[in-house]
């Protein structure tokens, strides 16, 4: 009894020790707030909805899950150009991350997908704010979300045709390193008509501030294959989500 006793306290002592020796983590966390999320999933619950609850799961699997070892958090929306918003504030703890989302508007997206700008702006931000303690080993993370393609980000930040080009290079090329984590969203498109007639009248309400052009919609990859391959080269995860899923599994 005495061996087994030493041996379980071992076991716990060196769990505990690997869970406490895991570099820590700051994030960015974006939510798609654009139109096309307000497509309804078959259970009838719209992408926007869904998302919250599925952010909601990513929040306390950084936070809780002993080997991300999550301490701070930014939890941002994006949809058109120049609309990214820190709905915490800025990096926060468990806690009030939770409440942010709580609080979040669970049908209300609307407008463009300014999707390059978003990861841009994550990268930057966690540059920004931890360099130092990712030069001490921390891992700097951006959980992003999302069910189509860029079209709206300012060329200024990351958009115009080479807009892949300019995000693999915040990821890829500049110090200290970040990872990029994927959450898609696919699945049935209802109401596509009524959908792009709304999206035609918002790029005409934008065009003079933002110039889209047909050059500016040139990719290399479709938009869900590039977000694949840059999770792959940083290390980073991909979950494909069907509107035939159920309820959000695990990050």
């Amino acid at each position: 009894m005495k061996v087994l006793s030493g041996l379980l306290f071992g076991t716990l002592v060196t769990a505990s020790f690997s869970a406490l020796s895991a570099p820590e983590s700051y994030g960015i966390l974006f939510l798609d707030r654009s139109g096309s999320m307000m497509i309804k999933r078959p259970d009838n619950q719209s992408r926007c909805a869904f998302s919250k609850q599925q952010a909601i799961s990513k929040m306390s699997k950084f936070f809780l899950d002993s080997s991300i070892n999550g301490q701070k958090l930014n939890i941002k929306t994006f949809a058109s150009g120049g609309q990214i918003q820190s709905i915490t504030n800025g990096f926060v703890d468990f806690s009030s991350a939770f409440m942010a989302l709580s609080q979040l508007d669970g049908e209300g997206c609307t407008g463009m997908t300014a999707l390059a700008e978003a990861m841009c702006d994550g990268a930057d931000e966690l540059r920004l704010n931890y360099s130092v303690e990712a030069s001490q080993g921390a891992i700097l993370r951006v959980y992003g979300s999302t069910d189509g393609d860029e079209n709206h980000s300012p060329v200024s930040n990351c958009g115009g045709s080479g807009w892949q080009a300019e995000v693999a290079n915040k990821y890829l090329y500049e110090q200290p390193p970040v990872q990029f984590n994927a959450t898609i969203y696919t699945g049935t498109v209802q109401s596509i008509a009524n959908l792009s007639n709304k999206m035609d009248a918002a790029i005409a309400k934008d065009l003079p501030a933002y110039a889209l052009s047909p050059k500016h919609y040139a990719q290399s990859l479709p938009t869900f294959d590039f977000l694949k391959k840059l999770a792959a080269q940083t290390g980073g995860t991909v979950e494909e989500i069907s509107d035939n899923d159920g309820n959000p599994g695990e990050w």
